[in-house]
């Protein structure tokens, strides 16, 4: 997959997002499996027709050699627990795609999580250096204040600090970028140089109450496979019939049988193996049902608090403009000597906390929607 460049190397959550489905180990091994229960399902299609077989014999003993050929063909589609088996296979085969699917769409989901976190860090980030460049400037403002002895040395002392609690929150801000930036770059095996620039996704919708999770989809074809297993067991309790056609390859020696099997393995075990797969039908289907009304509670759990995120970073956004305009009346306050330093240090403070709190809850807010959108199983 290659990265699009331009000024610099960049990347956006759909690339993000395509790339972790094709490299993620589970997603990978999910989709090989599924491969492998096609194979598999083949198989035991391909024993359901006909069957040729060549044989040659060579007997030798006291009299002349005899030297036999012959030509079978048998069919299989007389014997039920062949086309069950064959069924439960397919249904297996189904339930691996759809799990494939589900550990695809987890893998995706995880990524742009990753992704919303790199790009909420940067947003930290960016809100922390205008903290210390607003706390920077302020000292500079008080510090001649104080040499003109209009605030005193301990409201020197107070500006000093905020610079101090600024560098650090920039410091742990740029670290928040790091380490973001290294978890994306490991789910999608670049490194960290080859990661590049991220930028910021545009929203994404919340789903309906339904559901089209590739996970509900497995349990039913879970259901299904178990169903046409317990077919299996109760076709082996009748006889299975069998045809094949043999010939020495003479136009004219030729012979058709056709028989039919009744064999029991054993005397109970039959009749165990059915009752045994029988509740593993009813397993099968109860775990559907819990699957559903689990996901139906997940879905409705989930968009209520992506719904709620969104309320509070409206909230957030509200604050922090009403912390900017706080902190432009306090400094025309202190320009026409209605307040004091302090005062305005503590404003710059709250637009700080106000910043930081808006980020959080923006990230929150879109991480809440990446989690409904999953449970519903909506696709990128």
């Amino acid at each position: 997959m290659m990265l699009l460049l331009g000024s610099a190397w960049a990347i956006s959550l759909d690339e993000a997002v395509a790339r972790a489905a094709e490299l993620d180990a589970s997603a990978v091994v999910a989709t090989l499996t599924w491969r492998q229960a096609q194979l598999d399902a083949a198989e035991r299609w391909s024993g359901v027709g006909l069957t040729p077989s060549l044989a040659w014999q060579s007997r030798q003993s006291g009299a002349p050699t005899v030297e036999t050929t012959s030509f079978n063909l048998s069919v299989g589609a007389l014997a039920p627990s062949a086309w069950f088996d064959a069924a439960e296979q397919s249904a297996q085969a189904a339930a691996a795609r759809f799990t494939a699917d589900g550990t695809t769409l987890d893998a995706q989901y995880a990524a742009a999580v990753l992704y919303h976190g790199v790009v909420s860090a940067e947003a930290a980030l960016a809100a922390a250096e205008e903290g210390q460049a607003a706390a920077g400037a302020t000292l500079d403002a008080v510090r001649a204040r104080v040499a003109a002895g209009l605030d005193s040395e301990l409201v020197g002392k107070s500006a000093e600090a905020a610079v101090l609690v600024a560098k650090a929150d920039r410091a742990r801000a740029d670290a928040g970028v790091t380490v973001s930036r290294l978890q994306l770059a490991r789910a999608l095996q670049l490194s960290a140089a080859d990661l590049g620039s991220v930028a910021l996704p545009a929203a994404l919708d919340l789903p309906g109450e339904s559901s089209a999770s590739p996970f509900l989809g497995a349990a039913r074809a879970n259901l299904a496979a178990a169903r046409w297993e317990h077919g299996q067991d109760i076709a082996g309790l009748l006889p299975s019939g069998s045809l094949t056609a043999t010939t020495p390859l003479d136009p004219v020696a030729w012979q058709v049988t056709l028989g039919a099997t009744w064999t029991f393995d054993g005397l109970a075990g039959p009749f165990l193996r059915e009752r045994n797969s029988a509740l593993a039908v009813k397993i099968a289907g109860v775990q559907l049902d819990a699957l559903e009304r689990d996901l139906g509670l997940a879905i409705e759990s989930a968009r209520a608090q992506a719904r709620a995120a969104r309320e509070v970073l409206v909230a957030a956004r509200a604050r922090e403009e009403l912390a900017e305009v706080a902190l432009q009346v306090g400094q025309l306050r202190l320009t026409a000597g209605l307040a004091s330093t302090l005062e305005v240090l503590l404003l710059q403070e709250q637009l700080a906390s106000a910043r930081a709190d808006r980020v959080a809850s923006e990230l929150a807010e879109a991480v809440a929607v990446l989690e409904a959108r999953r449970a519903a199983g909506l696709g990128w």
